[in-house]
């Protein structure tokens, strides 16, 4: 299949452009200079021109903190722009694939979510993300929610915490939220079978099973690097973050493993196979 990347250089969809590649499939990846999709007359001219059968939009506003500030922006990026995309996407009869987020869930449930269950996002950037959900349905829509992202190419906890952990005696780890850590590779790599099988609709994607906090997942991180760097847990309200989070937004999966036929990647193992490439040359 012909694929279209938008936000090529983003930490997503630098690891989803080879996995798509090792798939067989023609990828064309446009960064922002190439394909400005808030650009409503841009974005149908260049779709309607490279003719794809899929287009996945990967350009998204991902800082969650900045978008309390910037809520207009957020929305700009993950809502209104996935509106002139999925309108093209309409027109020609491409698919659309849309990564979302855990955080379109309010985090007060027991239970991991289901991709059934209701909305409730917190945050500005949630909110936006599921305004872009709502607006990727106007095509045929591939929606894939994952939590807890990280990767090459952006800032991420992994990098964060390994860095701060080289300059500080001692880290203050957010210790009351809960979620599944999830690589982008892994991420990729569901979202090429799912691809693969023509799945659309609303999907979960993560790496699972145990659910960790930022505490636990900052832990495991040092421990796989070797540093001995001091850790105190503490709560959200004490850390103090601009956008609240929520507390427990760990993802079922179980739907998305019976589609593809193929249980979710391992978390400890994607964080190794994640640092060891980290620190090779």
């Amino acid at each position: 299949m012909k694929v279209l990347v938008t936000g090529a250089g983003g930490m997503l969809a630098r690891a989803l452009v080879p996995r798509l590649e090792e798939a067989g499939h023609e990828v064309v990846p446009l960064n922002r200079a190439a394909l400005d999709v808030t650009e409503e007359a841009t974005v149908a001219s260049v779709v309607q021109r490279i003719e794809p059968e899929v287009v996945i939009q990967c350009a998204a506003y991902t800082n969650v903190d900045g978008a309390e500030k910037d809520e207009a922006g957020a929305f700009l990026l993950n809502a209104e722009a996935t509106s002139h995309v999925g309108r093209v996407c309409q027109k020609i009869g491409a698919v659309l694939v849309y990564p979302s987020t855990d955080y379109v869930f309010s985090g007060e449930s027991e239970q991991p979510y289901q991709t059934t269950d209701p909305i409730s996002p917190l945050n500005a950037y949630g909110r936006s993300k599921a305004a872009g959900e709502e607006a990727a349905r106007q095509a045929k829509a591939l929606i894939v929610r994952t939590s807890w992202l990280y990767g090459f190419g952006g800032r991420n906890f992994v990098e964060t915490i390994s860095r701060l952990a080289a300059e500080r005696e001692e880290l203050r780890i957010v210790a009351d939220q809960v979620g599944l850590p999830t690589w982008t590779s892994s991420l990729s790599g569901v979202i090429v079978q799912l691809l693969k099988v023509r799945a659309l609709g609303t999907f979960h994607a993560a790496d699972g099973v145990e659910a960790v906090s930022w505490y636990q997942f900052a832990q495991e991180i040092l421990d796989f690097r070797g540093l001995k760097t001091k850790t105190v847990p503490v709560s959200s309200a004490s850390y103090g973050a601009a956008a609240k989070r929520p507390r427990y937004s760990v993802l079922d999966c179980t739907s998305t493993e019976e589609v593809i036929g193929a249980k979710m990647p391992v978390r400890k193992a994607a964080l190794a196979e994640y640092i060891s490439n980290l620190d090779s040359p």
